[in-house]
């Protein structure tokens, strides 16, 4: 597992109130260690400047340059209100204005930036889906190294004290892929209640009980219990056991093949976070 001496950590922002509230999350579950947040704008109604007509050109500097402006007076309240609010001294804010697709520019920042987490704040009412950035953003799901956290509006920290780890036990588990919540757990002194939902109530098979037996192994020497719900569907099974822990946020990787992709579907994601009142912590499978 990678260990994390500095955790670096991008918070996109569009300067909304949801934005704000991930970001005070963000330096909450951090709190106790040395972290640099990559406050970042992505200016995505820019202009491209290939074009050969003159006027044209120029109409789109000046969008670009209005742009850029509104851009950096929205980073300098943000520094501003964190500034007036309280940084830990060990907390870095680095803000910066950049152009480009939502996807390819979260991904070019992550690799740049060696990112661990991507923390994002959510609107109840329209679920991952519709995170406060747009409709692009679901697309970081699954598709950036980085694990992501999504922030629902209501969201507070107030400690962590259990997480849920829904799984079907149809993966590799490793430390490494693990890594991100493991990290948390680790800071917290946390418990990990492992999930398994079988909505078709046809139990484990031979390949699923090895891999369970593996992520045992993986997380003897972490505090974790495990857990079997049947007969109930992925989205309605997570939310309600995760509320019937009280548990502080809800676990899940990220794969195309399995019952948890409905998740990222827009009617199962948005019957999930509609009811959550818990961050979810997205990892990605190519990481295991």
């Amino acid at each position: 597992m990678k260990q994390f001496s500095m955790i670096n950590i991008l918070l996109p922002t569009d300067f909304s109130a949801n934005a704000q509230k991930a970001i005070d999350y963000a330096q909450a579950l951090f709190q106790g260690k040395p972290a640099t947040f990559h406050l970042v704008h992505i200016m995505d109604g820019a202009v491209p400047y290939g074009t050969t007509g003159i006027g044209t050109k120029r109409m789109s500097e000046a969008i670009n340059k209005s742009l850029q402006e509104q851009s950096q007076e929205g980073l300098k309240a943000t520094m501003s209100y964190l500034e007036n609010h309280g940084m830990a001294a060990h907390h870095t804010f680095v803000p910066l204005t950049l152009g480009g697709s939502f996807l390819e520019t979260i991904q070019k920042v992550i690799s740049e930036k060696d990112i661990d987490y991507v923390i994002m704040g959510t609107k109840g009412a329209s679920g991952i889906k519709e995170v406060v950035l747009g409709s692009n953003t679901s697309s970081v799901l699954g598709k950036v190294k980085a694990a992501v956290l999504a922030v629902p509006e209501q969201s507070i920290f107030e400690g962590m004290d259990e997480m849920v780890f829904a799984t079907d036990y149809e993966l590799d588990y490793s430390e490494k892929g693990l890594g991100p919540l493991l990290h948390i757990r680790r800071d917290h002194n946390a418990r990990v209640s492992v999930l398994y939902l079988d909505e078709e109530q046809k139990g484990l098979s031979a390949s699923q009980v090895e891999a369970k037996t593996h992520l045992q192994t993986v997380l003897k020497e972490e505090s974790s219990d495990f857990f079997e719900l049947d007969g109930v569907d992925v989205a309605t099974g997570a939310r309600l056991f995760t509320k019937s822990r009280k548990a502080d946020f809800l676990c899940l990787v990220a794969k195309k093949h399995n019952k948890l992709v409905q998740l990222f579907r827009k009617s199962e994601t948005k019957g999930l976070v509609n009811h959550a009142d818990v961050p979810i912590l997205v990892l990605n499978q190519t990481n295991f």
